[in-house]
């Protein structure tokens, strides 16, 4: 009897203890559910064309703006060929062009003073000269040129002035032109070298491209271009236009939120030809809205609203977001008639009809409803479920109708240079995927369009 009592007395005991300690034991909410995410994304390369057209009269235009009026001129009577040499543009320098090469026609007139052994004599004459200048882009992307004067006319031959007496004088006229017609053709070479950097703007326009750009700034939208190579097509003439195209090569993100940091650049890679090209540009973007971005949107539309249902009611506290396999969890806090959290699960879909990522089947995770039916089962029954999902529609949707309207402003007569303007437009903005991802929702956003790179103008 002392074994059965000492058995009851333990037993009691253990009743006891456990009983005091179920209800703190006891789950006041529902578990949380856990975050796992699956890689279902593979970026591809994507393609963007940019046409480059001149105008002949433009380059023209410009050339001659950039060429000084003094094209040579020889100070010092003593150096050796008994000559001090002036030679003006006097006329605006006319071109003609062929694939890889350039030739123009130079007007220029000649002030010469000549030690004539018995004295110094002045004379002035005008003169046309014909140029050629070929080209060669290098490895580096310097453009390198070598001009030469291929003839050259003597419209007004220097005549030599001793006092009174005007003598024309042919040998001096041609020992003139050969005088300085080195000189000449290293000054259009070294006009050029300054103006026409190419390897300087490549360079620059290549860095520019691995800076984060804000395409969005009410949505914190920002692009990274990411190129990865870069070419451009042989020079075409067709009739007075100069044509090429350049091809980059990149996978572009974008993302929403806090400014991108910058990457690290990728060297400049070496110039190669490309023999494709075209006005359209094709981008596969890898957009991603971090789940803090989603939640700051989300809760911009419920947090505070009010849901009834009879007498009893819920507000919204406030929401987070993450994900679990291929479906987004809802976490949403709310106060009032139940005071605590509740789970819901959905996927993630493209709307083509919405352009737009639309949250479906969005339903009670398994223990959060077991969970409501014990305590607040007029929840379930409620439509608090169907304005929550009504509301996480909104996500992209917004985001991308403003994006798509500020790129296509910036891609209107985009100022690139002086001389040179960028302009584009974006046809088509669509997205082709959605998914989870460990540090938010990704999808894969399609952009179509043209771009064109011209001169400016001449006003």
């Amino acid at each position: 009897m002392k074994i059965k009592n000492s058995f009851l007395l333990h037993l009691g005991l253990f009743t006891v203890i456990s009983l005091s300690l179920f209800p703190a034991c006891k789950t006041t909410q529902p578990n949380r559910p856990s975050e796992q995410y699956e890689e279902l994304f593979e970026q591809g390369i994507s393609v963007v064309n940019i046409p480059l057209q001149f105008s002949i009269r433009e380059l023209e235009r410009m050339l001659n703006k950039q060429l000084d009026t003094v094209l040579y001129e020889d100070n010092d009577i003593n150096d050796g060929d008994d000559m001090m040499v002036k030679a003006e543009k006097t006329e605006d320098i006319t071109l003609r062009l062929d694939s890889n090469r350039v030739a123009y026609r130079v007007p220029l007139d000649i002030w010469v003073r000549y030690n004539a052994g018995i004295g110094k004599v002045e004379g002035t004459g005008a003169v046309a000269i014909e140029l050629e200048t070929d080209y060669e882009i290098k490895p580096s992307w310097e453009l390198e040129t070598h001009t030469e004067i291929l003839s050259y006319e003597w419209l007004e031959k220097p005549r030599l002035k001793m006092g009174l007496v005007s003598l024309p004088v042919g040998f001096v006229a041609d020992l003139l032109i050969d005088n300085f017609k080195a000189t000449i053709t290293e000054n259009i070479d070294q006009q050029i070298s300054a103006n026409l950097k190419l390897d300087t703007l490549v360079e620059s326009a290549w860095k520019k491209m691995h800076e984060p750009i804000l395409v969005s700034e009410e949505y914190l939208a920002w692009m990274m271009l990411n190129p990865e190579k870069i070419s451009m097509t042989p020079i075409n003439i067709q009739k007075d236009e100069l044509e090429a195209t350049i091809l980059i090569e990149s996978k572009p993100q974008l993302s929403f939120g806090n400014q991108p940091k910058d990457p690290a650049i990728r060297p400049l890679p070496t110039f190669e030809y490309t023999n494709m090209g075209g006005e359209d540009f094709f981008i596969n973007v890898g957009t991603q809205i971090s789940y803090q971005e989603a939640q700051r949107l989300a809760q911009g539309a419920v947090e505070g609203e009010r849901y009834e249902y009879g007498k009893r009611y819920v507000v919204v506290e406030g929401i987070e977001l993450y994900g679990q396999g291929n479906k987004l969890v809802v976490n949403t806090t709310i106060s009032g008639t139940y005071n605590g959290t509740v789970s819901m699960t959905g996927r993630p879909e493209y709307n083509a009809n919405r352009n737009s990522i639309d949250i479906k089947d969005l339903n009670y995770t398994v223990d959060s409803r077991n969970f409501l039916l014990k305590s607040a089962s007029w929840l379930l029954k409620s439509k608090f479920k169907n304005m929550i999902e009504a509301n996480m529609d909104f996500l992209l949707e917004e985001n991308l109708k403003d994006m798509e309207s500020q790129i296509k402003e910036q891609l209107s007569n985009y100022e690139l240079t002086e001389n040179f303007i960028l302009d584009g437009d974006l046809k088509e903005l669509n997205i082709a995927n959605a998914y989870l991802a460990p540090d938010g929702m990704r999808v894969d956003v399609a952009l179509r369009g043209k771009l064109k790179v011209g001169m400016k103008k001449n006003r």
